[in-house]
């Protein structure tokens, strides 16, 4: 399967960055202050420097039992999923983009 984040990791938002460059400290709605944080190239629990695991936050997840602890989803710190299947990501759809609300369309 297609393992590529759908969403960033920090933000949880679909704006296609990669997530070692975002430094958001809100999500990607402005609801919620963000989770996680990046450090050089590891993901790190905001305000504790935890690790989390990367792959963890995968649609397609991590498969090793050796460090579970670090299995925490980067956008509300659930242990059930990681990133792309947080009920705070933002929504993508498969099969068409959403309506382009005006911004970054500009051609100047």
């Amino acid at each position: 399967g297609n393992c590529a984040p759908a969403v960033c990791a920090v933000c949880l938002g679909t704006h296609g960055h990669k997530f070692i460059k975002c430094v958001a400290e809100r999500l990607w709605n402005n609801k919620f202050l963000a989770s996680s944080t990046c450090s050089g190239k590891s993901l790190l629990v905001r305000n504790s420097y935890k690790t989390l695991c990367v792959d963890w936050q995968r649609s397609c997840g991590c498969s090793s039992r050796h460090h579970d602890e670090h299995h925490v989803c980067s956008g509300c710190l659930a242990t059930s999923h990681g990133a792309q299947s947080c009920a705070r990501a933002q929504k993508t759809s498969p099969t068409h983009t959403l309506q382009s609300s005006g911004m970054g369309a500009s051609t100047s």
